[in-house]
């Protein structure tokens, strides 16, 4: 495999682990009563943004739009949305579950182009632009979107559960 292609299957890795802490995260407030997960799961920071959920659906969307064609592989029709914290869990499982992929399916990656549509424009990009100028930021952003979301409701979540490796005393924040 070349350095380039290894990087395509790191950079998939990472979105592996990122979606891993995005359920540990859920399962802070699985337990919150049912009122209060309803406000989280209809929450918006502005009023035309995207829910809490469709945030949580969005991230989980672009971890397979960016992993899937990299592999060469089909994206598959996204099921359904029911609005429900299980609904977010089992999507999250099932995105792990199809990142979970041999490294020989990055082999070539870095050579292709990958043609996509964002919002009302229609990319042809370079397997770098594709990965660092347009799925890299556009997961990114809706997670954290979703980690605001989460925060602002009252989850105890911190900085580590974006990146894994900050560790912070408890009650620290800034």
């Amino acid at each position: 495999m070349s350095p380039a292609d290894r990087l395509f299957l790191d950079a998939v890795r990472s979105l592996d682990e990122a979606l891993m802490r995005l359920d540990g995260m859920l399962g802070r407030v699985a337990d919150w009563p049912e009122d209060r997960l309803a406000a989280l799961l209809s929450s918006r920071l502005a009023p035309d943004m995207f829910t809490f959920a469709q945030q949580v659906r969005t991230a989980v969307q672009f971890a397979l739009r960016i992993a899937l064609p990299l592999a060469d592989q089909p994206l598959p029709e996204p099921p359904s949305a029911t609005p429900d914290l299980d609904d977010l869990r089992r999507r999250i499982a099932a995105a792990r579950g199809a990142l979970d992929l041999p490294d020989v399916a990055f082999e070539g990656a870095a050579t292709r182009r990958y043609r996509e549509r964002a919002g009302f424009a229609d990319l042809d990009l370079t397997a770098g632009d594709f990965l660092i100028r347009f799925g890299l930021p556009n997961f990114w952003f809706h997670l954290t979107t979703a980690y605001a979301l989460l925060r602002a409701a009252g989850a105890e979540v911190g900085k580590a559960d974006i990146d894994g490796l900050h560790d912070y005393p408890p009650g620290f924040s800034f």
